[in-house]
């Protein structure tokens, strides 16, 4: 159960979060520079004041798994998602992405300071299905977004290919910048569905004390330092383009194989 000083806390996380997607929001009528930083300043305190929090309540109850109870399973929850969208608009803005998930992230918390003062021992059967929920929404959504970088993927190399043998390239298939920028977006956001998915999976198995297939634990974490590289190509110039196009559909081939795992191996339903 949070104290009052932890509640205390909690009120202002969610009042920096608030601000941030007040900023966020007014970027509707003017889209401005500062507006922006200064929306994206208040999200990365919100995110340290939150991370602060956890650390607080986990000392106080001398436990530090995420799914203890409701109200640090919610917390949690909503920190992961807050540093999901730190993360996509930093590397890659997608326009009003904070819009969608910033709400969420706020009843998340408001939720955890109702049901955190409720619950005393072991967190809701309905907190324990959440994790469950996310880690699958944030896997599988992650699995679709590299889909479509691997699709993309490969009409850039089909596309490079045909212009290195100077032949007509149909307009079909459009530029090779914006397949570039389309493999690079759904790459940034796969990637950040992906780590939220591997974070709240592994949780869940820290918490049931189950066993997982260790070809899945393996195949999941190759999966994600491809689309690591993948994702920071641009900081070297003659890693990007073909390059990261093959890898991109190199890392949609392991995906599909982690995919594989989860349903044949024995405790990959889990």
């Amino acid at each position: 159960m949070p104290t009052t000083g932890q509640l205390i806390l909690l009120i202002v996380v969610i009042a920096l979060f608030v601000a941030g997607g007040a900023l966020s929001f007014a970027r509707v009528r003017s889209d401005r520079r500062d507006l922006r930083i200064a929306s994206r300043i208040f999200l990365g305190v919100g995110i340290v004041a939150a991370g602060a929090l956890l650390a607080w309540h986990g000392a106080a109850r001398r436990n530090w798994v995420p799914i203890g109870d409701n109200f640090d399973a919610l917390v949690w929850l909503a920190t992961l998602l807050a540093m999901f969208t730190l993360y996509v608009q930093r590397h890659k803005t997608l326009g009003a992405l904070d819009w969608f998930v910033l709400p969420l992230v706020i009843v998340l918390l408001i939720v955890a300071g109702i049901f955190g003062r409720t619950e005393f021992h072991e967190y809701h059967p309905a907190v324990g299905n959440t994790w469950a929920w996310v880690h699958r929404v944030t896997s599988y959504g992650g699995a679709v977004a590299f889909a479509i970088a691997a699709a993309s993927g490969a009409m850039y190399v089909l596309a490079s290919k045909k212009l290195r043998h100077k032949q007509a390239v149909g307009p079909q298939y459009g530029s090779l910048e914006r397949l570039e920028h389309l493999t690079m977006t759904s790459v940034t956001l796969g990637f950040a569905l992906l780590t939220v998915g591997m974070i709240t999976g592994g949780v869940t198995m820290l918490a049931a004390d189950a066993r997982t297939p260790l070809a899945k634990i393996v195949l999941a974490v190759v999966v994600w330092l491809v689309y690591a590289v993948v994702l920071h190509a641009p900081l070297n110039p003659s890693f990007r383009g073909r390059r990261v196009a093959v890898l991109s559909m190199v890392g949609f081939v392991l995906m599909l194989g982690t995919v594989v795992a989860v349903l044949l191996m024995r405790g990959g339903t889990s």
